[in-house]
């Protein structure tokens, strides 16, 4: 019987690097190499926006697991990134949900819904979140993500 032949990919199919953002509590944003158009007639390479209510292990995890998704249901997605969002804390308030629930609200404002894989409407229902942040500062980090 002949050996069975092992291969390798060339390049790493996932690369995690430390980060001073990296914290127990954030939010992260999944973006592919390809945009989508929304209702708005915009285009965003954003797909998911989530944040990590059980620990810092939930981004990778998540990536995997809407990568796997999205390489399966999206035309043209070969890679999807990680990008980490934090924001200073403030007593007795949750941030980190205040920030998911302001960007996802910005978003739906800007692109008429939410990013291909947010499925939950309750996250962004309430705009008061928006107030906690600059208006701008969020406008300009979901653009961040827009094609030119």
């Amino acid at each position: 019987m002949r050996a069975l032949q092992i291969r390798v990919t060339e390049d790493p199919l996932l690369i995690v690097r430390r980060s001073r953002r990296w914290k127990k509590h954030m939010v992260y944003i999944l973006a592919a190499n390809v945009s989508f158009k929304y209702d708005s007639g915009a285009r965003s390479h954003i797909i998911y926006i989530g944040t990590t209510g059980k620990g810092g292990r939930r981004p990778a995890t998540s990536a995997i697991d809407k990568a796997s998704d999205a390489f399966y249901e999206l035309r043209g997605v070969k890679e999807i990134r990680v990008y980490i969002a934090t924001c200073k804390g403030r007593k007795a308030v949750r941030t980190w949900e205040h920030l998911e629930s302001a960007l996802l609200a910005m978003f739906r404002q800007m692109h008429w819904e939410l990013p291909k894989y947010n499925k939950r409407k309750g996250s962004f229902a309430n705009t008061d979140d928006i107030e906690l942040f600059s208006e701008k500062a969020l406008k300009k980090m979901i653009l961040e993500f827009a094609d030119a």
